[in-house]
């Protein structure tokens, strides 16, 4: 067995490094208070262009007519903190080639977009409700609905985005945990914690979403998260060297927590040398100059290397569950 899921994995790196990491790419605006502002990725059958979108340079053919004979399985991307709907397009477009759609979204309260409000616990309440506005967006439109398969919902969350998704598949925050890994000066939500202003937020499971991929998860979970009840498909994630609110090992002490004794127990891969950036597609030269914190690697790390290995690793797995 490890050898055949080795030979896919193989052949699936293979495609994806022969692959311009180009994709079909619509703008889509899920509709409410506020609105949010998405990107839907879709199989293409075009060579793709390069796309200069504000310091992102994508690889994609603009609304280029999508490339299925059936209807697609599709995932939500949930960006990190200060993120946007490209902070992962690498991902997004490998998965739209390998017959995947994709969904990022901009989240309503932390996101490049608007960070007023991204150090308070409103940002956190808000982005498990953002997905499923968005969900419920993508499948209100008639022509979404008629390309996009709404029993093969798959989730890929980074960072907050990670957060985002264990929320989704039934698990409780404990804001706590967080306490131990605040910025200096602290944010309004670590003033919050300081003084015992945590609110109690339940579980708000999304029974459409069927599989879960989670990298370098806010380490906002505990014992008391309820994390052994989880029945959802996961594959974790972690940074060897962690970062931005993720301590190294928390992923793997949230990973402890998760249901054991299964033949299904969530695969847990830690990526040697990497910090908690290395999830985030490869800079352009104008996003290093303007961003280089979430652009530098550590020394000997090379991102651009490792991207095509998770993304081969991450499509393999949504082919299987979804």
């Amino acid at each position: 067995m490890k050898r055949c899921r080795s030979a896919l994995l193989a052949a699936l790196l293979a495609s994806i490094a022969m692959l311009a990491q180009g994709a079909g790419l619509h703008r889509f605006t899920v509709a409410g208070e506020p609105p949010l502002q998405a990107l839907l990725w879709t199989p293409c059958a075009q060579p793709p262009a390069l796309l200069k979108r504000g310091p992102f340079e994508v690889m994609a053919t603009e609304d280029c007519p999508v490339a299925a004979s059936g209807k697609l399985p599709w995932v939500v991307i949930s960006h990190g903190y200060g993120g946007s709907a490209l902070s992962h397009w690498n991902m997004a477009a490998a998965l739209a080639d390998g017959g995947i759609a994709v969904l990022s979204l901009n989240h309503s309260l932390d996101s490049a977009l608007n960070l007023a409000q991204g150090g308070s616990f409103a940002a956190l309440e808000a982005r498990p409700a953002d997905v499923r506005r968005a969900i419920d967006g993508v499948l209100a439109d008639s022509r979404w609905r008629a390309v996009l398969d709404a029993q093969r919902i798959g989730f890929l969350g980074f960072s907050r985005g990670a957060y985002t998704g264990l929320v989704l598949a039934g698990a409780r925050p404990d804001f706590a945990q967080l306490a131990g890994h605040c910025p200096e000066p602290p944010s309004p939500l670590c003033q919050a914690i300081a003084q015992g202003q945590i609110p109690a937020l339940k579980p708000q499971p999304e029974p459409r979403i069927k599989a879960m991929v989670l990298a370098d998860p806010l380490a906002a979970f505990g014992a008391s998260s309820g994390l052994k009840k989880l029945k959802l498909p996961l594959q974790l994630w972690a940074s060897e060297q962690g970062g931005d609110g993720v301590p190294a090992g928390s992923v793997q002490a949230l990973a402890a927590l998760l249901p054991a004794g299964k033949a299904d127990k969530p695969p847990l891969h830690v990526v040697a040398g990497a910090a908690h950036f290395a999830f985030l597609a490869p800079c352009s030269a104008q996003l290093a100059a303007a961003a280089p914190q979430i652009c530098s690697d550590p020394a000997g790390f090379d991102r651009r290397a490792f991207q095509p290995r998770w993304a081969a690793e991450v499509l393999a797995f949504f082919r299987q569950k979804l």
